[in-house]
């Protein structure tokens, strides 16, 4: 006889939970609804319910991949940030909590009717447009990434987020493909030393796009080609915010100034840490 799903959630817990900060019980859930398309609501009415033996192989192929260090945002294809869910591919970072802070700062330079353009370089998924977007109604944006896969993805968000009239995202190399000029440039770009990618996390090294990560021996080498682009495609009085490393202010603010920017603000994320610095030109 095939396993109830309460048992075969307990069992995927179970062995979930073994990964260091997994929360198995949730985790489960959503493995669950991803094979399933049971909603963790009614997983729980219909917990009585047997298994197919099918289902059971395909969940217990993804909780040995979750056992093994594979985040569940990539077993599943999707991740939440902000007020909304986006999709992610192997091209895309996992949306990280940290970078609501530059979204949370940009805010505070765009009026509720503002009519800005923003540009946002290395967009990946598209969260911090399309998080300005659904707090300001009428922002437009441009995202883009030198990834064609996280271009499609980015582009696929906004379709599903009733965004695409006002988000448009485009293949390139930091701003070479945009004339300018925009009112806000925005960016989380890779900014982890190449020496230190060896002490990052086994689910970020393993799984996460290098290419999105890693920027030179002191992890500033983005910063060098955003600055002094971003400075001639910015109209004047324009604002750039950059998600940086814990300890890059000092570094990213002088490369900011050497360029002719104003350092207006340094951000910190919930942990006390700088995340990210506010340029005016």
């Amino acid at each position: 006889m095939s396993p109830t799903l309460d048992r075969v959630h307990r069992d995927l817990a179970v062995r979930i939970a073994k990964r260091p900060h997994a929360d198995g019980t949730r985790e489960a859930r959503l493995l669950i609804e991803h094979v399933t398309g049971r909603s963790p609501s009614a997983q729980l009415v219909a917990g009585q319910d047997d298994v197919p033996v099918e289902t059971i192989a395909q969940l217990e192929a993804l909780a040995s991949r979750r056992e093994a260090g594979e985040p569940l945002a990539r077993l599943i294809g999707k991740a939440a940030f902000w007020d909304f869910e986006v999709g992610i591919n192997a091209a895309t970072l996992i949306p990280r909590d940290d970078t609501g802070v530059l979204v949370e700062a940009a805010l505070t330079f765009l009026a509720p009717d503002s009519h800005a353009h923003i540009v946002d370089i290395g967009t990946g998924t598209g969260i911090i447009l399309l998080a300005l977007a659904r707090e300001r109604p009428h922002i437009t944006g441009t995202g883009i990434d030198l990834a064609d896969e996280a271009v499609a993805q980015a582009a696929a968000n906004a379709r599903a987020l009733g965004l695409e009239d006002r988000l448009h995202f485009r293949q390139g190399s930091w701003l070479e493909s945009f004339d300018g000029p925009a009112d806000m440039i925005v960016s989380n770009p890779p900014y982890i030393r190449i020496p230190d990618r060896a002490t990052l996390s086994d689910e970020v090294r393993l799984h996460d796009p290098a290419l999105a990560l890693l920027a030179g021996d002191d992890g500033l080498d983005a910063y060098r080609k955003i600055l002094p682009q971003a400075h001639g495609k910015l109209r004047s009085g324009g604002y750039l915010l950059v998600e940086i490393g814990h300890d890059q202010a000092d570094p990213v603010s002088t490369l900011g100034a050497a360029e002719g920017f104003q350092v207006l603000d340094t951000r910190q994320d919930l942990s006390g840490n700088d995340r990210v610095v506010v340029f005016r030109r």
